[in-house]
């Protein structure tokens, strides 16, 4: 699969209610410089995260089909990591972990 660049696909989930694989609704509010700033129940201003450790993420999904998602794996906000990644169209998501089904 081609590399899926973490800023259009955050900017395409630009004020929609995305969930944690738990469930939580994140809400990405705008691209500001390096950070998405993301809304949660308990930020509902937003808060920064990295726009790196998103492409990171993505990056792994890509190349090694399949990402843990926990603060080991992703980092700090994998909450909201994984949420993006279960976003990503043909992901399957089970219990803490994002797959990325090889085709043929």
């Amino acid at each position: 699969m081609d590399r899926i660049d973490a800023v259009a696909l955050l900017g395409s989930l630009q004020g929609r209610a995305i969930h944690t694989l738990t469930g939580k609704p994140n809400r990405v509010l705008r691209i500001e410089g390096s950070n998405a700033i993301v809304a949660t129940n308990k930020s509902p201003e937003g808060r920064p995260v990295p726009i790196a450790w998103v492409q990171s993420a993505l990056d792994r999904l890509t190349t090694d089909g399949a990402v843990e998602i926990n603060v080991e794996s992703v980092g700090y906000r994998s909450a909201f990591v994984g949420a993006v990644l279960s976003a990503v169209p043909g992901v399957v998501v089970g219990p803490g972990v994002v797959r990325l089904p090889i085709n043929g």
